[in-house]
C-alpha cells in the first residue's frame, strides 16, 4: 500500500491547490493538484476537510492505476474523464 502525504493547502478564487507526495515501492512521486469548490461539494458535501478529499482521490486513483501513471499536475475534475465511476465511489471513501 502506498503512503500518501498531502501538503499545505493554498486557496484561490474557486479552488484549493495542494502538493501531494506518494511513496510507493521505494519511489517518491510528486504531484501538484487542484480541487474545485464544486467537486469538493459534490464529493464531500462539506463533511470533511478538502485535504481529506485529495487524499481519498489519490486512494481512488492508486486503486485503479500505478503512481507512475498519474499525471504530475492536474485538477481533480479530470479524474472523471478517465474513471467516470469516481463521482459514485469517492464519496463512499470519505
Amino acid at each position: 500500500m502506498a503512503d500518501i502525504e498531502v501538503g499545505q493547502e493554498t486557496e484561490a478564487a474557486n479552488h484549493w491547490a495542494y502538493d501531494v507526495s506518494v511513496f510507493d515501492g521505494g519511489r517518491k512521486h510528486d504531484y501538484r493538484v487542484t480541487l474545485s469548490f464544486q467537486d469538493y461539494d459534490l464529493w464531500s458535501r462539506g463533511r470533511v476537510r478538502p485535504s481529506r478529499v485529495i487524499e481519498s482521490a489519490f486512494e481512488f486513483l492508486l486503486a485503479n492505476e500505478p503512481a507512475s501513471a498519474i499525471m504530475s499536475k492536474f485538477d481533480c475534475s479530470v479524474i472523471r474523464r478517465y474513471f467516470p465511476k469516481v463521482d459514485e465511489e469517492l464519496p463512499q471513501m470519505l
